[in-house]
């Protein structure tokens, strides 16, 4: 049975791509476009891990992140992607209980790897 993934981004292009992307490498793959339907899709789900953009356009990353590590109806991974490289922001995924923290690029290289250490 294949590990489940999450991908919370309100980009449709990174979005596609990266469900695309990890569907190739042999994930089953669920999506999410703001905050709240994350949220819904973590409880409903219950994936192994999930892929979380910062900036999402009802409420941010860490918030999401807050609220799946805290209500307990999920015990994925979290992964904090964003395109801004800045160490504060990943002090503050940390906070939230993200598990990592990586930097988006078009490649994907480097989250994929993230991915396969978790799961």
């Amino acid at each position: 049975m294949p590990k489940k993934i999450l991908v919370i981004d309100d980009e449709p292009v990174i979005l596609t791509t990266l469900r695309d992307r990890l569907i190739l490498d042999g994930y089953e793959v669920i999506t999410a476009v703001d905050g709240n339907s994350g949220i819904e899709q973590a409880e409903k789900e219950k994936p192994d891990l999930i892929v979380l953009d910062i900036m999402l356009p009802d409420m941010d990353g860490h918030q999401v992140c807050r609220i799946i590590k805290g209500n307990k109806k999920s015990d994925a991974k979290i992964i904090i992607v964003t395109s801004k490289i800045d160490a504060i922001d990943a002090v503050r995924a940390k906070e939230a209980g993200a598990d990592d923290f990586t930097v988006k690029t078009t490649g994907y290289a480097a989250l994929v790897e993230a991915i396969k250490h978790f799961i």
